[in-house]
């Protein structure tokens, strides 16, 4: 009896132990699945699946006729799974043994993460073809607790290489706009971006994509550059800034009927796809942020405003002083002594002397509002980032010898761009036109370009005399084209520098030409302006035969050819 009882209490007692086992097992259970499922299936999601923002396809950038010059295509990009800092690092250096580029900064930012614990790291992001087919031979052969994946973006691409660098920018690895036009019309050309989850397996290996929204395109945009203009230019531009050992050139070629950039070249250029690798001065864009003093070609503003204001006449005398003048406490000297000269051959010759004297007789007042006529002193409203407004004195700033030295380009700084739309006034029929270099955006209204009078007829017709003169005779006969009428102007800036010690110092010059061309009924206008030549360093010895070369091609390219009346003779 006592044995049975014995064993009736071990089952009971074993029974009771059953049952708590039971009721722990079923209570832990019902934690688990019922009161803390959420719980540990947001853990399980955090471990597994990893929202990312994808940024959008950008816009395609076209030139006028539609070459592209900018597009955006999908591309891969590289990340790791860091579950064991160890095992990363072993897998970051396979990736470094296989020469695929990172720059200095990516490595340690890599390294840290790593060390950090970090769980997600992008590797690389857009990779090339051989950088993805790189990755993925390491990929297939890593083993461990170090995962490489893979996840698609789009990646900006630029066909053209260095053409047109400093008018396209370029963009960041977010597809952002840094430079260019790409950062100014970011917006517009952006979109907008989407949200994506990645659903990631026990391996934590990529098995799905999910698309919590739609993302939106950005939009095309349609530039006026010609690439084919474009490209010659640059050629051009290249062998100058060589051949005279400059430190750089810019220029600019426009449409002279409603202010069109049909190219915008500078050099030394860069490829825009390489943007984070550049240095950003090389990156700047000289055309519209060069400032400097503009020497002569400034005179074309001084005899408009003079002949506008019927303050001089074309064969009004004026004694040149045989070289030197003295202006005040100041001095203005020419190259070249004269003894009287003519209005229009102080132009067509360049004297700084006489105009000067233009100047003084033009009077403070009326040669200020001239210049502001002209639109010096604000931006020309291009659709570029940079774009300087030059430097352009109040007239309660002007001294007793401003008028004197502006008229022969000093007491004034001014971009190229500037000196392009004040030419492009004589050319356009004494218009003031805004440049333009957005010819259309997909999907978007554009308003005209602006323009305003300011000169009338008779002013127009005597400085395209003038100016064809200065070709024909003067000091840009380096520019000159048979059968071809070109009106343009010179310009020499001397620029004095100084090093660490006061008495050691450096002259350096800035050579321009401006022109347009047929004289008659311009189609072009032309700048160019070429800092620190070696050697030679004139206007008409350095930028006017880049001038030149550059309308010999645009005459055939744009199928300019001269007018012939009745005795074949050139028509003005």
């Amino acid at each position: 009896m006592n044995i049975n009882r014995s064993e009736r209490n071990r089952v009971f007692f074993l029974f009771i132990i059953f049952c708590l086992w039971v009721l722990f097992l079923g209570g832990t259970l019902l934690k688990t699945q019922v009161l803390d499922y959420s719980k540990h299936v947001k853990r399980v999601q955090s471990q597994s699946n990893r929202i990312f923002t994808l940024h959008p396809k950008r816009g395609t950038i076209y030139d006028c006729s539609g070459e592209i010059l900018a597009i955006s295509v999908k591309a891969k990009s590289a990340f790791l799974s860091n579950k064991n800092k160890m095992e990363s690092r072993r897998l970051f250096n396979r990736v470094l043994r296989s020469k695929i580029r990172f720059t200095g900064k990516e490595k340690k930012e890599i390294r840290d993460r790593i060390q950090r614990g970090d769980k997600f790291i992008w590797l690389k992001r857009k990779l090339s073809d051989w950088e993805y087919k790189k990755l993925q031979q390491i990929e297939s052969t890593t083993k461990g607790k170090a995962t490489l994946d893979f996840l698609e973006e789009y990646k900006r691409i630029y066909p053209q290489k260095t053409t047109a660098a400093h008018i396209l920018g370029g963009v960041g690895i977010d597809e952002q706009g840094l430079y260019g036009i790409e950062y100014s019309l970011d917006s517009t050309i952006r979109g907008k971006g989407c949200k994506v989850k990645v659903e990631k397996d026990a391996r934590q290996k990529v098995f799905s994509y999910q698309y919590l929204d739609e993302p939106v395109a950005g939009r095309d945009i349609y530039l006026t550059i010609d690439l084919s203009v474009q490209f010659f230019v640059e050629k051009e531009l290249k062998a100058t800034v060589e051949k005279h050992k400059a430190k750089s050139g810019s220029v600019i070629v426009m449409d002279s009927r409603d202010g069109a950039i049909l190219a915008m070249a500078n050099y030394p250029n860069f490829n825009p796809a390489d943007v984070k690798y550049i240095s950003p001065k090389l990156i700047k864009n000289h055309a519209v942020s060069f400032i400097y003093h503009p020497g002569s070609t400034f005179k074309i503003v001084l005899a408009s405003t003079a002949l506008e204001k019927n303050i001089c006449s074309p064969q009004q005398k004026f004694y040149c002083c045989r070289g030197v003048y003295q202006v005040k406490d100041r001095k203005v000297y020419d190259d070249h002594p004269y003894d009287h000269l003519s209005f229009e051959d102080i132009i067509i010759y360049s004297s700084n002397i006489g105009a000067a004297k233009i100047g003084e007789k033009l009077g403070k007042k009326r040669f200020y509002t001239g210049i502001k006529n002209f639109g010096f002193g604000t931006q020309t409203g291009l659709r570029l980032p940079g774009e300087e407004r030059g430097i352009f004195n109040s007239l309660n700033r002007w001294s007793g010898v401003s008028a004197a030295f502006l008229a022969h380009g000093y007491e004034i700084s001014v971009t190229p761009l500037q000196m392009l739309r004040a030419f492009n006034v004589i050319a356009s029929a004494g218009y003031l036109v805004q440049p333009y270099i957005v010819k259309k955006i997909k999907g978007v209204f554009l308003k005209p370009p602006e323009k305003e009078k300011i000169l009338s007829p008779g002013t127009v017709h005597r400085m395209k005399a003038i100016m064809r003169q200065v070709v024909e005779k003067g000091t840009g006969k380096s520019a000159r084209i048979e059968g071809i009428p070109i009106a343009a102007k010179t310009g020499t800036t001397k620029r004095i520098t100084r090093k660490k010690k006061i008495s050691n110092i450096e002259v350096r010059y800035v050579s321009s030409f401006g022109g347009f061309f047929p004289a008659k009924n311009p189609r072009i206008t032309v700048f160019v302006v070429i800092d620190d030549p070696r050697g030679q360093y004139y206007g008409g010895d350095v930028a006017a035969p880049l001038f030149k070369s550059i309308a010999e091609k645009l005459m055939i390219y744009l199928e300019i050819f001269p007018e012939l009346d009745k005795k074949n003779e050139i028509r003005l």
